[in-house]
């Protein structure tokens, strides 16, 4: 049985399938490593403020488009890298969502963004070390191989 008795931070995230053509649109941004980290946009909610509007801000910052008429795909939720410096409760939303506008990224982390063909998806995905990092876990990119094969779930325990 696990130890309850524990606090853990919790971090709450959103982020955004962008479909066009057959295509997903991934945002490329360098990790601490100096090794390139190809992932959907999206990013940190803000304390009081909801998935969907967390999803709706960093998608903007991260590419420059406006989404809108967000639509639910699943929820990732559960303890994400226990023993880690990074240790956390996880509350990780995906939606769908209709945009507009023009690439444009204005977060300085993000060093470019890429439609890339469903099939290509799973074959930019790194896993490995450091293994604090969340976006090497496999199981945060379970939802997103799910999504482009057509088999999305609506709840993954992480």
């Amino acid at each position: 049985m696990r130890n309850l008795s524990r606090t853990l931070p919790i971090k709450r995230a959103a982020h955004v399938y962008l479909i066009q053509d057959g295509h997903l649109l991934l945002v490329e941004e360098r990790m601490d490593d100096g090794s390139i980290f190809y992932g959907l946009p999206g990013g940190k909610a803000n304390p009081g403020e909801t998935l969907g509007d967390a999803a709706v801000r960093q998608v903007l910052y991260e590419t420059g488009l406006i989404v809108t008429d967000l639509m639910f795909v699943s929820l990732l939720e559960g303890e994400l890298l226990p023993g880690t410096r990074n240790e956390c409760y996880a509350i990780f939303g995906r939606f769908t969502a209709t945009f507009h506008g023009e690439l444009d990224p204005t977060d300085p982390e993000v060093l470019g963004v890429k439609w890339v063909p469903f099939e290509q998806v799973e074959s930019l995905v790194r896993y490995g070390p450091p293994p604090e990092v969340e976006e090497r876990n496999p199981l945060i990119w379970v939802p997103t191989r799910d999504f482009v094969r057509g088999q999305p779930r609506a709840y993954y325990p992480i």
